[in-house]
C-alpha cells in the first residue's frame, strides 16, 4: 500500500527528483577527488641513495631546462629513498656526498608517475 502511494503520489515533482539528483552530485564530486589525485601523482618521482649517503638539491625545470623554484634539499643515507612533487614534470638536481665536497649537478631528469632517480 505505501509503495502504490509513491508512484501515485500527487506530491511535488522537485521532491521525487531530489534523492536522484543528490545522488548523481555525489558520485560526480567523488570522481573529480579520485582524478585529482591520479594528477598529483603524475608529476612525482623518488630519489634513492645507492651506495653512499648523499646530499641532494632539486629544482623544477621547464621545457627550455631553466631552472625554477627549489623542491628539495637534504642529505639521504645509502639506501634511502625520497619522492619529491615536481610541477611541471621536469627537473634537475645536484649531489655531493661529503659538506665539503663539490657539487655535482646539472643532472636533467624527468619527475612522472614516481619514476625512480638513482643517485651514487
Amino acid at each position: 500500500l505505501q509503495s502504490e502511494n509513491l508512484f501515485n503520489s500527487k506530491e511535488d515533482p522537485m521532491k521525487r527528483i531530489f534523492i536522484p539528483l543528490l545522488a548523481v552530485c555525489a558520485i560526480l564530486i567523488a570522481g573529480l577527488f579520485l582524478f585529482s589525485g591520479a594528477a598529483a601523482d603524475e608529476n612525482t618521482c623518488t630519489f634513492k641513495a645507492d651506495a653512499n649517503k648523499v646530499h641532494i638539491t632539486v629544482w623544477d625545470e621547464d621545457s627550455e631546462e631553466e631552472r625554477q623554484g627549489k623542491i628539495f634539499e637534504g642529505w639521504l643515507k645509502s639506501g634511502e629513498r625520497k619522492k619529491v612533487q615536481s610541477t611541471t614534470g621536469f627537473i634537475v638536481f645536484s649531489y655531493k656526498l661529503a659538506a665539503d665536497d663539490r657539487s655535482y649537478g646539472d643532472n636533467h631528469r624527468t619527475c612522472k608517475s614516481g619514476n625512480t632517480i638513482r643517485v651514487p
